[in-house]
């Protein structure tokens, strides 16, 4: 018995060893894949059409990133659904870092509730943060309206009165908006423009609605020069180019919660994750990169993927009870 006891002592020795044997050669290949990633072009799904602002910053991004991994980053376009169509796509493709995708948080926040999904909201790996979707309420510079506390008092006093323009139902913009005429017990009427901000700054600059959401490439260029009025910006904080105009968390408010990330599939490695979210950090400070945001009045902001999951989680939920009331939700 003694005997026989060794020799399973030995036994299981020795198939420790075979098992180390083949598992660090396991290891080591895993690093080697990693210190050569990436090995071949690597495809950005983008969920819009092509030449909007956000398309334009991440072009510009992926592009300066792409000299940093020695591989281009080749932008594919996939319209529709509020960028679903594109999630699915993305979030059904191998997790490998060769296929990544652009977001708005909306995605996440707000289009899982207003249509059926097949994916968990907080399935996605996001690498970073790289812009904020500034958005700002403005009124024609003639009309009666010079403050927000004027204007919604109108609002309110006269229910129906106030028709206000944004890109579409079920925006952030848009939801935001309702949620604030619920809770001032104000009823306007929401006019959406699917072509995006230009085509709803248009009907207000010719008098058809009396307010417009819009970013500030739409809209701060009619604002200096004396057209439109600039009263609310739906931000956390006020906006350089407009120190004056307060933002909507100092009305009590919360913001539109809008950043634009690029993110990739569930299960996507951390250092392929950790070596794609460096090479686009380094680019976001990028001069060119940094000049862009200036020439188009946007709000170019860094956050680190892993941040920005916790802080998805601790809002994703927070425009379903309006788009319920509002009876936008899937059926």
């Amino acid at each position: 018995m003694k005997r026989l006891g060794k020799i399973g002592k030995l036994g299981m020795a020795a198939i420790l060893i075979i098992g180390i044997t083949f598992w660090v050669p396991k290891l080591s290949l895993s690093q080697s894949e990693y210190d050569k990633y990436p090995e071949k072009p690597i495809t950005l799904i983008f969920g819009w059409g092509s030449g909007g602002m956000q398309d334009i910053t991440t072009r510009l991004l992926t592009e300066i990133a792409s000299k940093d991994l020695g591989q281009p980053i080749v932008m594919e376009y996939k319209p529709g659904s509020h960028g679903i169509i594109a999630t699915h796509t993305i979030l059904s493709s191998k997790p490998d870092g060769y296929t990544l995708g652009a977001s708005v948080s909306s995605q996440f926040t707000i289009a899982p509730y207003m249509q059926k999904v097949d994916f968990d909201p907080m399935d996605p790996t996001h690498i970073l943060v790289y812009m904020h979707y500034d958005l700002g309420l403005v009124v024609r510079a003639d009309s009666p309206w010079k403050t927000w506390e004027e204007f919604k008092s109108y609002a309110k006093e006269n229910p129906g009165k106030i028709r206000y323009g944004t890109t579409g139902v079920g925006t952030g913009q848009h939801l935001t908006f309702e949620i604030i005429g619920q809770k001032e017990g104000i009823k306007w009427v929401h006019m959406p423009f699917r072509l995006g901000g230009p085509a709803a700054v248009t009907p207000l600059l010719g008098g058809h609605i009396e307010a417009a959401i819009q970013g500030p490439p739409d809209i701060l260029p009619h604002v200096q020069t004396g057209k439109l009025r600039l009263l609310l910006v739906l931000t956390d904080e006020r906006w350089p180019s407009a120190p004056d105009v307060p933002a909507i968390t100092e009305k009590g408010y919360n913001s539109t919660f809008s950043y634009c990330t690029l993110y990739g599939p569930k299960g996507l490695p951390d250092p392929i994750r950790s070596k794609l979210a460096n090479a686009l950090h380094k680019a976001t400070q990028d001069p060119k990169f940094v000049e862009l945001g200036r020439k188009l009045n946007i709000h170019l902001v860094y956050m680190d993927g892993k941040e920005y999951t916790k802080l998805l989680k601790e809002r994703a939920g927070s425009f379903k009870k309006i788009i319920k009331d509002l009876g936008l939700g899937a059926k």
